[in-house]
């Protein structure tokens, strides 16, 4: 290698270096306290605290919700002041994937879970984010039924626990733009 390669080298580095530090000074984490909710006025933490969320029917509505309280809040504290309220239905349904033609029965299932949640604030009524969310969810059925039970319930579980994590990005997203 011949030193004007090695300049053009070091050059090369020194200029993507140099533009990687300018364009790190623009980034701002979504979940720090300064970052701010344009909509709410106030950070997007104490934004997402503020959110009630009411019983949700069915059992992935129960865990939907319970896991949201956590993302959200980590408390559940029925007295923290509440701007926002989030209004949520879940539906679900079962795909059959394969099926064993010895026996007849299916040997894997889908759950597919459906949330559609809007988020309105408080006294106002305004419509501050909504959306339609689904996950799909493997697993296994079994010949013998306490097992494909369990199965079933662990997968709406899993669902519930996915559709909280989605739910919770999309909210402080639509929060801070």
């Amino acid at each position: 290698m011949s030193s004007s390669e090695a300049l053009s080298r070091r050059g090369l580095l020194a200029a993507a270096l140099t533009v990687a530090a300018l364009a790190g000074g623009c980034f701002q984490p979504l979940y720090s306290d300064s970052t701010a909710s344009t909509i709410l006025g106030s950070s997007v933490k104490t934004a997402l605290r503020g959110v009630e969320i009411p019983e949700i029917k069915g059992l992935i509505g129960h865990y939907f919700r319970n896991e949201l309280v956590y993302e959200l809040d980590g408390s559940g504290d029925p007295d923290a002041p509440r701007t926002s309220k989030l209004e949520a239905a879940v539906a679900e349904s079962v795909e059959v994937v394969t099926v064993d033609y010895a026996n007849g029965r299916a040997d894997s299932a889908v759950l597919v879970a459906t949330i559609t949640w809007k988020l309105t604030q408080n006294g106002t009524g305004k419509v501050l984010a909504s959306g339609t969310n689904s996950v799909r969810v493997p697993y296994e059925r079994s010949s013998q039924r306490f097992a494909t039970v369990r199965a079933a319930r662990n997968a709406q579980v899993s669902a519930a626990k996915n559709l909280a994590t989605i739910v919770k990005g999309q909210i402080a997203a639509d929060l801070t733009s």
